[in-house]
């Protein structure tokens, strides 16, 4: 997030508002999976841990959203690296 932040700084200073807001998008992200994201899966590891069968389900769904999440932000730096 911190790299994402002075990203954004960066670009903002440089003149370059569409890549500020794209590296602003990438840490607000950054901050819903760590602020939304890593708090359900960190109350569901317990409920694995005791077997309760619909923990189990809940934590994948969650656990791929986040994944799906972390993909466009590599797909959005990488394609954006062909373009500065």
């Amino acid at each position: 997030m911190v790299a994402a932040v002075g990203t954004a700084l960066s670009y903002a200073l440089a003149g370059r508002p569409a890549f500020a807001t794209g590296a602003a998008g990438i840490a607000a992200l950054t901050l819903v999976l760590r602020n939304k994201f890593i708090p359900m899966m960190d109350q569901l590891a317990p409920l694995i841990v005791a077997q309760k069968e619909a923990a189990i389900p809940a934590f994948r769904q969650i656990h791929t959203s986040a994944i799906l999440i972390n993909t466009c932000q590599l797909l959005a730096i990488l394609g954006s690296l062909g373009m500065v």
